[in-house]
This record gives C-alpha cells, sequence and structure tokens, in this order.
C-alpha cells in the first residue's frame, strides 16, 4: 500500500507511532491493570497535545487530525477511570457514554467540523439498508461468542444501547476515520486504522480471538460503508441493532 508522494511523511510517522503507543496502552491495561492503562492514556493525550501545538505541518487536515485523535485516549481514560463495579452496566454505560459524546461535541464544535464531514446525512440508501440487515445478524454472532447476560428492563435499555452505539460511531467513524482519510488521501488506511485502535479497545473485555476478530471484521465492514458512502446513518443503526440483539433480545428471548 503507497501513500500519495504529496503527503509530508514526518507526520504520518507520528500518526504511526501515536497509534502504536495506543495499542501498548491497551496491552499495559491488560497486563497491570487499569491504573497502567490510565497512566498511559494520559501520557499519549499529553503527546498528542505537543504534537499538534509545536508540529508545523503544511496541511491543516493533519492539525486537525491530531487534535481529533485525542478523542482516543480519552475514550480510554473515561471507561477506565468510572468503576463498573460500584454501579450496574446500565448506569456505567450511561455515565461514560454521556461523557464522550458531550466531549466529542464539544470538540466538533471548537474545531468548527460541520455535520456533513462527520457523516450526519443520508447517502447511498441501498448500501446503508444492507449495513442496517447486517446488524442483528452480527448481534447474534457476537451472543453465541460470549453469551452474556441480558439487559432488563428492555426498552431502557435499548435506549441505552441505542445512545451508545451513536457515541462510539460518531467517534471512531464519524470524526477519526474521515480525519485520517481527509489527512492521508487513503481510504484502505483510514479503515484499517481506525477498525485496528476499535479492536484494540476489546483486548481487555473479550474472552477470546474469536470475538476480536469479529468486532475487527465488523469495524472493517462499518469502515467501507461509511468510506463509500460519506455517511453514518446506517452504521449508527446497524451498530444499535447489534448492541440490542446482542445484550437485549438475544439473552432474553433465545
Amino acid at each position: 500500500m503507497s501513500l500519495n508522494k504529496d503527503i509530508n511523511m514526518r507526520p504520518v510517522s507520528h500518526l504511526i507511532l501515536t497509534s502504536l503507543l495506543i495499542i501498548l496502552a491497551e496491552v499495559s491495561t491488560c497486563l497491570a491493570g487499569p491504573k497502567a492503562g490510565i497512566a498511559s492514556n494520559i501520557a499519549i493525550l499529553l503527546l498528542l497535545i505537543l504534537q499538534f501545538t509545536f508540529i508545523k505541518d503544511p496541511s491543516s487536515d493533519f492539525t486537525r487530525l491530531f487534535q481529533v485523535m485525542t478523542l482516543i485516549p480519552l475514550y480510554r481514560i473515561i471507561t477506565l477511570s468510572i468503576p463498573v463495579e460500584l454501579i450496574t452496566y446500565e448506569g456505567y454505560l450511561i455515565a461514560v457514554t454521556i461523557s464522550l459524546l458531550a466531549g466529542s461535541l464539544i470538540l466538533i464544535t471548537v474545531l468548527g467540523i460541520s455535520l456533513e464531514e462527520v457523516g450526519m446525512l443520508l447517502r447511498d440508501p441501498i448500501l446503508q439498508i444492507v449495513c442496517i440487515i447486517a446488524g442483528p445478524f452480527i448481534g447474534y454472532l457476537e451472543w453465541m461468542l460470549l453469551m452474556p447476560s441480558g439487559l432488563e428492563p428492555p426498552i431502557p435499555a435499548s435506549l441505552i444501547l441505542m445512545l451508545a452505539a451513536f457515541t462510539d460511531e460518531l467517534i471512531f467513524r464519524g470524526i477519526i476515520q474521515q480525519s485520517v482519510e481527509r489527512a492521508m488521501k487513503n481510504p484502505l488506511f483510514a479503515i484499517l486504522l481506525t477498525s485496528t485502535l476499535y479492536a484494540t479497545f476489546f483486548v481487555s473485555y473479550a474472552s477470546g480471538l474469536w470475538l476480536i476478530l469479529l468486532v475487527f471484521l465488523t469495524s472493517i465492514f462499518f469502515g467501507y460503508v461509511v468510506s463509500k458512502s460519506g455517511s453514518i446513518a446506517g452504521v449508527l443503526i446497524s451498530h444499535a441493532l447489534l448492541n440490542i440483539f446482542y445484550l437485549v433480545i438475544c439473552p432474553i428471548w433465545m
């Protein structure tokens, strides 16, 4: 895979290095626990701030990319800091989702990112429908792999899971993937990088390699849909249905 010759290789190397550090931070979380993960992600957050503050890059797309990449360590710091053992899983999801969504919307507003730039519009409806149909099937596969306990009551749990799906897709496919694609001028690189970073977050929670692989492949599929259409509408609904089938419908009724 070759990168566009017009791209300054220095910020590209910084992007790859930062991505590797994010992966290593997740490894440290698995091996040494949440405190090590929080410390590692705080260091990455500071590194990203230094990158977009002091690196003089001729492309404003790279400056924005490093700015939006701060959402990744912030995402992990928040998820690791909230003590899930002290509250219900539903309460944990609400706290994490509201915090991340607020941070994302503030960043979008401060950077002047338009709704169209993050894919908040409808394009290529056939592709969106195919993506939506795939959601329940992927959710069923995840349920078969993990057999989790169902969330109850179903209606409030479904609403929480829909909001969580919206937040995840807004951050990873709407903001980060499209920012990487805009800076790198390479859709495949953007899809693979975003999918790798997203799947990395499941290493701490996954009970086996198959689930991580399923998350990675699903992320690639969602990334393709967004890159091809420029819209996150289909993946928002598909991810919501995936979550609902995985944690509500399949555990309770199957």
